[in-house]
């Protein structure tokens, strides 16, 4: 690993980011399940989702989230200092395709315009049955760093966008799991194909 200054936590964070992702992750049981998981199912689509987190009602969703602009679903896991949020975003003129790497640039720069004290690291894809699309960036709430990943795919024609957060310490822990949890999104329209194959 490069020599890095006690202050330049960006470029640390990086190189355990590249450290982390030469191990395999061990977190499937037999059969290619996650183990310790539930089954989340959402508007179209389902994934199986680390335990722990659960849906909340609209008091607690206003105490994570202070805009009256919040996401349309808000799970959280109160033991972890964790939460998920999914929001449909209705494709335009009926379109059923769209360019997840575009649409990602395009959230990418509006986060950034929003707040240029983000800061953002990986991306990638995970093509697991669903095609996902997913980036992470550091973001900040009063007096704490906040660990994103945003993630987008696909489902009855609408653009799913997805976050995973969580405290800024915990993202080597929550990282290999949301991207485990990514590969198992399963849409209505691709449960109606298998059933009539």
């Amino acid at each position: 690993m490069e020599e890095v200054q006690d202050d330049d936590i960006d470029k640390v964070f990086l190189q355990i980011q590249k450290e982390l992702q030469k191990i395999e992750p061990h977190t499937k049981k037999q059969g290619g399940e996650p183990s310790g998981w539930s089954e989340f199912n959402g508007p179209g689509f389902a994934m199986k989702i680390p335990g722990g987190f659960e849906e909340t009602g609209r008091k607690k969703a206003s105490s994570v989230f202070f805009s009256k602009n919040r996401p349309e679903m808000i799970l959280v896991n109160p033991h972890e200092h964790a939460g998920l949020t999914f929001q449909n975003a209705i494709l335009e003129n009926g379109m059923t395709v769209i360019d997840l790497e575009a649409e990602g640039e395009r959230i990418r720069r509006i986060l950034k315009q929003a707040d240029g004290k983000n800061v953002f690291y990986d991306q990638g894809n995970v093509s697991g049955t669903i095609p996902a699309l997913w980036f992470d960036y550091k973001s900040f709430a009063a007096d704490e760093r906040v660990y994103n990943m945003m993630f987008l795919f696909l489902s009855a024609g609408k653009l799913i966008i997805g976050t995973f957060y969580c405290i800024f310490k915990d993202y080597d822990r929550w990282k290999p799991k949301i991207i485990t949890m990514l590969g198992t999104i399963q849409t209505e329209e691709e449960e109606c194909e298998r059933i009539q194959s």
